[in-house]
Parts: C-alpha cells; sequence; structure tokens
C-alpha cells in the first residue's frame, strides 16, 4: 500500500473538519504555525514531527498505528509479484569486463596473462 504526502494531508484535513475543528484551533493545540498545518494538509513538505503534533491535536493517534498496520499487511499478489522480481533480478551486468588496470583479466590463458613467460 503506498500513502503519499498529499494522501496523508487530505485524510487529516477531513478527520479535523469531521470534529469540527478550525484549523487555527489544531495549529495553537499543536504548537505549530496555521501556515505548518495548512503545508501538511496541503502534501506540500511536512516533517513528521508536524504530522505526530497534528495527530495529536485532533486526538487521532490512532490513526499513526492504524497506517503502521495497514502499511505492513502485503498481499498475496504482492507477494508473488516481489519474489518475481528477485528470481528475474540479473546477477552481473553482461558486456566486456574491464581490467583494473594492471592487467588482471586481460589475456588470461594458460601464461597467466603474461605475454612474455617462455622469456626466461
Amino acid at each position: 500500500m503506498h500513502v503519499d504526502e498529499k494522501t496523508i494531508g487530505e485524510t487529516i484535513r477531513r478527520l479535523r473538519i469531521r470534529k469540527g475543528l478550525p484549523l487555527e484551533d489544531v495549529a495553537a493545540r499543536a504548537s505549530l504555525s496555521p501556515i505548518s498545518v495548512r503545508a501538511l494538509e496541503l502534501g506540500r513538505g511536512s516533517t513528521l514531527s508536524t504530522l505526530v503534533k497534528v495527530l495529536r491535536a485532533i486526538d487521532e493517534d490512532r490513526f499513526i498505528t492504524d497506517w503502521a498496520m495497514k502499511s505492513s499487511e502485503i498481499s498475496p499478489m504482492q507477494s508473488l509479484r516481489n519474489s518475481r522480481k528477485l528470481v528475474s533480478e540479473p546477477k552481473r551486468v553482461s558486456g566486456k569486463r574491464q581490467g583494473s588496470g594492471n592487467g588482471a583479466g586481460r589475456n588470461s590463458g594458460a601464461d597467466g596473462g603474461h605475454m612474455n613467460s617462455g622469456r626466461k
């Protein structure tokens, strides 16, 4: 379950309005500016601290627990998709291997990669 800032903000605004709480009162109860509360409700980059303060100010602390429980639930189909992703991921990138600059990996053969290994 994907939850974005806008969805969280809309939910908080709905809860606040349902309880008949003016934005300014919530801001005062949360020790925040009305601008911060409005930014949260609009989904415009609020902090986790602001979210928690506002939820406490509107007596909706349970929202955090409920959200955490819902976000940890994985559907059987999502579990299958995730397992397929793990199986299909390549182990390495194909193509020519690049040496480390010291000749390793280049020209490796019976002579161990030394071009003049036959001379003494």
